[in-house]
């Protein structure tokens, strides 16, 4: 072992570095047993154990002591505490609180410390009545500690000599200049010297004959073999590196670092988990309060150190700041004056009592706002302190809000606006936090955002606040009345209200409402109406409602679609324009854009956008006749909000969900569809309406006649009410005329379908298609292919797949045989078709055998499929069948229904319903 040079009055000073085991260096317990050996000769020593904190000094003297009680020697043990530093001789009590002590002399050093206790703490002046007693009784204890020594060896083991009370010290001292010629071992562990009061303490006992042991770091080279002995396994470089960067060769992080390694799955890398917090926090806490403060501030600034922020935010002294430091770089937790890892930043933030912990993160915020840092930092601060805010604090949690909001954040955004609404002064910004709040609480949870606005809508001082929120929550929740209220509102706010927004907010009142007897006009444009791209485009995507859709139409729902970023107002907007795209035959088109505003809603954690997408998204599923994938599509949007929170918009998943039971023949499911809570406000509303047709259509399935008519009958006098009997998509004369149709009243069911067909315009195909339909039904046998090849053609164009496998039905066969709805088959249609021969087609003149004049099932819903235009490769694709396969189809089709090709299918099949049902 090397010897540094003897300091001045020191008998060695034997520095111990890069020691072979974490817990205990080898190299210095050799150290104290040499000494303990002098000692046994009656050459006393007081050895001197420092080091930085946590590097092992308590842990040699835990080893060591037990070593020399079971070597003969009475060992004496007391450990400096910082509540115990006022009281005299504290530290010489625990040294005599020891069984193996004599009773007399328990007796009588009992007697001495009973007199020092009565003492008061503080320094005596020279001169006073009590000068004597200190040294009285300092002369005392050292004689019967040393008379000890005469029938046995002696060792005092001292641990954090620092947190000594000055009495203890005076006696330890007194016996440093007595033990040379005795059988006495002093062992007295402090840390490494930061401040000068501890300097100056360690000066006192340096000044006169010592040892000294020195703990040090580990090296790397010296971690890896103890790893590689704790763990009983090889250590490679990487580990062990990686080691020593996280605990600066710390033993006490090696050790937690170690433990938590054991228990992990051990790919290679450490991990820290439990027990280095655990360390680090209990490292901590043991120490003197500056040292955990100046810790969490450091935790707490990141990258803003320096040492004035440091002090100021720990509250102490500069020099304090500077020296604490020290202690925690010294305990291998900072390198370069920041924490090694962030857990063990947090670690030093989370361990401090709550109240101390809050007053941190008050004057972190404080600071930082004098630094001009983001109000996003200083409200993080505010928001972490758990108590309430300053008033200075509110204008700070609202800006961070707002761009929480912005990035989607919309947990902390609602933790700001809390603990701002909490200290809000004025009657006026507690309205715009509370307007705050509903908006950014709406995205997940509409429900929620209610609460917020109860003060809002029976305030009259609220015409100040954003009234799009109001009107946001009208719609949601169908208030037609406090949707007109908030756009009267609005006519108030110019600067607000532009010609981009009262677009979007029209296109979602007829989103909700159809028709809404509110205007919706942008206070003081002095353009024309005509001129404005934005109402130019709004005006020809709402004529889907009223005449269908057309090219028009589909034009102005992709410019929506590329140019409004979804958002709250928007919302709507963009559904209506899919809508349009996916009832002009472009369902793909429409399911790519569901598909993308679906994910980005569900990145940004906007469930309830995510969820009214996804609702609308089921329907455009089933409306191509993929009835598995639109159950299991409206579930999903279900389980993203409870009941309440839905408000009207839960008519879209419902819907869908009675629509598609209702075609597979899965009556069970759709009844209890219908057992679901809606809203009232939701029959008031186009979704409500759907909602009521889609329940008259399952009791038309399930023979229930009259209770078919009476909801047709109702969601007419609603849409007349409203007067929404322009609807295209709402063709409640056909509903009420197959409806008569099934009852036998021929008569009221055609004069229905002739009114439909009146009133549809050339482009609402989807209102022809239905109108057809049932004049097919009634015609004679010889219009009724034509009409019914004309109906077809109408739901071809439409893309409705669904609605015309439906509709090509003759009422009352249907097929009660629940559809198997894993398939991605046509629904609703009859097992097997039997073809009406048509003598004059080639195929009948050519005198080729005929096949057999019934369509398989896979006949079947390949030529359903054909017949709405998709390629062969599209219909294998869909069917899961090869492209030869469906040939072969198509081939035997075109055989049994004696046709030349497949753009007479959709009419022959119409035709050949007819003939099976007559």
């Amino acid at each position: 072992m090397n010897l540094a040079p003897a300091a001045p009055g020191c008998a060695c000073a034997s520095p111990i570095g890069n020691p072979a085991n974490v817990s205990v260096p080898d190299e210095a317990l050799t150290v104290l047993r040499e000494q303990f050996t002098h000692s046994e000769s009656g050459a006393g020593r007081l050895v001197l154990v420092t080091g930085p904190a946590a590097s092992g000094k308590t842990q040699l003297l835990t080893r060591f002591l037990p070593y020399a009680a079971e070597s003969g020697a009475l060992v004496l043990h007391a450990t400096g505490a910082p509540d115990e530093q006022r009281l005299n001789a504290g530290l010489v009590d625990q040294l005599f609180t020891n069984s193996a002590l004599p009773a007399a002399v328990a007796d009588q050093v009992a007697a001495i410390l009973s007199l020092v206790h009565q003492a008061p703490p503080e320094e005596h002046q020279p001169g006073s009545q009590v000068e004597a007693t200190p040294a009285v009784t300092d002369s005392e204890i050292c004689r019967i500690l040393l008379g000890l020594t005469r029938t046995q060896t002696v060792v005092i083991g001292v641990d954090d000599l620092h947190f000594a009370d000055e009495s203890s010290v005076r006696i330890l001292l007194r016996l440093q200049r007595r033990i040379r010629s005795s059988r006495l071992l002093m062992l007295v562990s402090h840390p490494d010297a930061a401040g000068a009061a501890e300097r100056q303490l360690l000066g006192l006992f340096t000044r006169v004959a010592h040892d000294h042991v020195r703990l040090g770091p580990l090296s790397a080279p010296a971690l890896g073999q103890v790893a590689s002995e704790l763990l009983d396994e090889p250590v490679d470089a990487e580990l062990t590196g990686r080691l020593h960067e996280l605990s600066g060769g710390s033993p006490m992080l090696v050790n937690a670092l170690l433990e938590d390694y054991r228990r992990s799955e051990r790919d290679g890398q450490p991990v820290t988990g439990p027990a280095f917090v655990h360390a680090v926090s209990t490292f901590l806490q043991r120490r003197e309060p500056p040292l955990h403060q100046v810790a969490a501030a450091i935790g707490m600034l990141g990258d803003e150190l320096s040492r004035d922020t440091i002090a100021v935010l720990a509250g102490v002294t500069e020099d304090i700041a500077e020296n604490m430091t020290a202690v925690l770089a010294g305990a291998g937790l900072l390198a370069h004056g920041r924490f090694r890892h962030a857990v063990a930043a947090a670690a030093a933030v989370d361990s401090l009592p709550p109240a101390a912990r809050a007053q941190l993160h008050v004057r972190a915020a404080r600071l930082k706002l004098r630094q001009v840092a983001p109000a996003s930092e200083v409200a993080a601060h505010l928001v972490a302190a758990g108590q309430p805010t300053p008033a200075w604090g509110v204008d700070v949690l609202r800006r961070a809000a707002d761009r929480a909001a912005q990035a989607d954040e919309i947990g902390f955004a609602v933790r700001c606006l809390d603990l701002a609404l909490s200290a809000a002064p004025e009657p006026g910004q507690r309205h715009a936090i509370l307007d705050a709040l509903a908006r950014v609480v709406w995205r997940v949870n509409p429900s929620a955002a209610a609460a917020y606005l109860t003060e809002l809508r029976h305030d009259p001082e609220t015409v100040g606040t954003e009234p799009f929120t109001l009107a946001r929550h009208a719609l949601w929740n169908g208030e037609a009345d406090l949707f007109g209220k908030a756009v009267a509102d609005l006519a108030r706010c110019p600067d607000r209200f532009d010609a981009p927004a009262a677009a979007k907010l029209t296109l979602a009142a007829q989103w909700h409402f159809g028709r809404c007897e509110v205007r919706v006009e942008p206070p003081a444009d002095p353009a024309p109406r005509h001129s404005d791209p934005w109402r130019h485009t709004a005006a020809a995507l709402v004529e889907m409602w009223t005449v269908g859709t057309n090219d028009a139409t589909t034009a102005s729902a992709e410019q929506i679609l590329r140019n409004c970023p979804l958002g709250d107002i928007t919302l709507e907007s963009l559904l209506t324009a899919i809508l349009a795209l996916a009832y002009d035959n472009r369902s793909k088109r429409a399911e790519y854009w569901c598909a993308m505003l679906s994910q980005q809603a569900a990145r940004r954690g906007a469930v309830a956008w995510q969820a009214l997408i996804d609702g609308v998204w089921s329907g455009i599923v089933v409306r191509r006749g993929d009835v598995a994938q639109g159950v299991t599509r409206a579930h999903a949007a279900l389980r993203l909000l409870d009941t309440q929170s839905w408000g009207v918009s839960i008519s879209h998943p419902l819907t869908t969900l009675l629509v598609a039971n209702t075609a597979a023949g899965a009556f069970d499911a759709a009844a209890a569809t219908l057992r679901e809570p809606v809203p009232d406000a939701m029959l008031g509303t186009i979704g409500g309406l759907r909602y009521l047709r889609a329940r008259g259509q399952f009791h038309l399935a399930t023979d229930r006649v009259l209770a078919a008519i009476s909801d047709f009958q109702r969601y007419r006098r609603l849409m007349a009410r409203a007067k929404l009997d322009h609807l295209s998509l709402l063709p409640w004369r056909t509903d009420l005329a197959e409806a008569h149709l099934r009852l036998g009243h021929l008569v009221a069911a055609r004069e229905l379908a002739k009114q439909q067909l009146e009133r549809c315009a050339e482009t609402d195909t989807y209102g022809r298609g239905s109108a057809l339909r049932i004049l097919g039904m009634l015609a004679v046998a010889a219009e009724r292919p034509i009409l019914l090849g004309q109906a077809a053609e109408c739901f071809k164009r439409s893309g409705d797949l669904l609605e015309l496998a439906r509709k090509l039905k003759v009422p009352g066969q249907e097929s009660r045989q629940p559809v198997n709805q894993t398939e991605p088959a046509l629904v609703g249609a009859p097992k097997a078709l039997r073809v009406v021969s048509a003598p004059d087609t080639p195929a009948a003149a050519s005198g080729e055998p005929p096949e057999s004049g019934a369509l398989t099932e896979a006949e079947l819903r390949v030529a359903q499929l054909a017949a709405l235009g998709e390629t062969n490769q599209q219909i294998g694709s869909r069917l899961f069948i090869t492209v030869s396969t469906v040939e072969q189809h198509l081939t035997r089709v075109y055989r049994k229904m004696r046709i030349r090709g497949r753009s007479q299918l959709a009419e022959h099949l119409a035709s050949s319903v007819l003939g099976s049902a007559g």
